[in-house]
């Protein structure tokens, strides 16, 4: 225990000391605040120039309604508006051009108009068919939008919206309904998301609290896909550490010493303490924000707790096959080859974690949140969705991950042992194999 203690120890203070655990360590925060940051700046750079429409009015009757709503988009919806008044546009113009014209056929109007936005003279141009008040079924009453630039949804999504509205008023103006007394007896009831009621031991009855939707998607996803980077992020390490030591033949040195198992559950031990001193510095942030905030409620305690556990049993799963993997190996090609299975594993939980999400009790959530090298992550997120999956499944995830866990520890020392002083020999699943079966 010794040398694996001292080992452990060394590869812990030689990754703390690094210059890439610091900028590991930043780089998770840098991430996520800039990415907001490149978004604020992105909005800014946003381009407003008019786009210029022209609208191919069959009807006769839409293109000045259509005009005036434009207008009062382009004086109040587009900038941004301030305590002193109006402040720096944020959006685009819709400039709306009439087309008039006598002819019935579409074709030639549709050609001419497709040249003009060929030409940049338009963005874009839109033709309402005579037929577009009728409330017959089948009768026609499309909405053709052209552009050559589809991606830009903005102004069709616009148009959509504001011309299916002025049909409606003028279909119940046709029918002499009053466009209030509808728009009053549609109004929409207030819906209202709850948890569920409760009773203390008291007997005090404790109202069901309003379901805040951003803590209930966030919390879940943030906390599987925090568990899923600092993973990740620790476990190839050993990988690289490990065929280094080998290509420079660091490890002969080293067996002289100590036991390859000896050696392979320090560097193991190691990369634990480095991810978990990442978790308490992240973790220890988070809670503090949050509570300085009052939003610690968000987060329940129990939840930082369950987080270390299952990063543990995932470091020691992940570690130790990823460790083995270079040991086995002789060139970076081969531990690249071998990794693309262990990777593929680790996809599992990315792959259906939205499905989980909206059914976490679902039959598909149990099986694969009990199915180990899955667990630690699909587990975490069941955990984090109230009110969680029942104790006897945590329990049993548990069990199941750590009887995995020591039997990847266990294959992984017996690869360890033979591979670390093997030259020459390229790595396979093949051998792999009968380095584990061999005694």
């Amino acid at each position: 225990m010794n040398k694996i203690r001292q080992i452990a120890w060394t590869e812990y203070l030689n990754a703390v000391r690094s210059k890439a655990f610091l900028i590991g360590l930043i780089m998770l925060p840098v991430l996520l605040f800039g990415s907001v940051l490149i978004q604020k700046f992105a909005e800014s750079k946003v381009d407003i120039s008019d786009r210029r429409l022209v609208v191919v009015d069959h009807t006769g009757i839409l293109f000045s309604a259509l005009a005036a709503k434009a207008q009062s988009r382009n004086e109040q919806e587009i900038f941004e508006w301030t305590k002193t008044g109006k402040g720096r546009q944020l959006r685009p113009k819709f400039v709306l051009e009439p087309f008039r014209s006598t002819s019935t056929n579409g074709g030639p109007i549709d050609l001419g108009l497709s040249e003009r936005v060929r030409k940049k003279e338009l963005f874009a141009f839109v033709v309402i068919g005579k037929s577009a008040f009728s409330t017959e079924p089948g009768t026609g009453t499309e909405i053709l939008y052209s552009t050559q630039t589809p991606t830009f949804t903005e102004l069709p999504d616009w148009l959509e919206r504001t011309l299916n509205a002025e049909i409606q008023q003028h279909r119940f103006g046709q029918a002499k309904i009053d466009p209030a007394l509808v728009r009053k007896l549609t109004r929409d009831a207030i819906f209202r998301r709850l948890g569920l009621a409760n009773v203390t031991q008291t007997g005090e009855v404790v109202k069901a609290k309003e379901e805040n939707k951003l803590a209930t998607f966030a919390v879940p996803a943030g906390a599987m896909f925090l568990l899923y980077t600092l993973v990740m992020g620790s476990a190839p390490a050993l990988l690289n550490t490990v065929l280094e030591e080998k290509m420079q033949k660091i490890s002969e040195v080293l067996i002289a010493s100590v036991s390859p198992f000896q050696l392979m559950m320090g560097k193991l031990v190691g990369a634990i303490m480095t991810s978990m001193t990442l978790s308490l510095l992240y973790l220890g942030a988070l809670f503090f924000f949050l509570w300085r905030n009052g939003l610690g409620n968000f987060v329940p305690p129990s939840l930082y707790v369950w987080f270390f556990v299952f990063q543990l049993l995932g470091l020691l799963i992940y570690g130790s096959i990823l460790s083995a993997i270079g040991a086995a190996c002789t060139e970076i090609k081969d531990a690249q080859n071998m990794m693309l299975p262990v990777m593929l594993l680790t996809f599992i939980p990315l792959f259906t974690w939205l499905p989980i999400m909206q059914s976490p009790t679902s039959s598909f959530s149990r099986i694969l949140s009990l199915i180990p090298p899955a667990t630690p992550l699909l587990m975490l997120l069941r955990i984090a969705i109230p009110p969680g999956p029942p104790w006897w499944e945590i329990a049993l995830g548990i069990l199941l991950t750590t009887a995995f866990m020591f039997l990847c520890v266990w294959a992984s020392a017996k690869i360890f042992r033979m591979g670390i002083l093997s030259q020459g020999q390229s790595a396979s699943m093949g051998n792999l194999v009968k380095w584990i079966l061999s005694r």
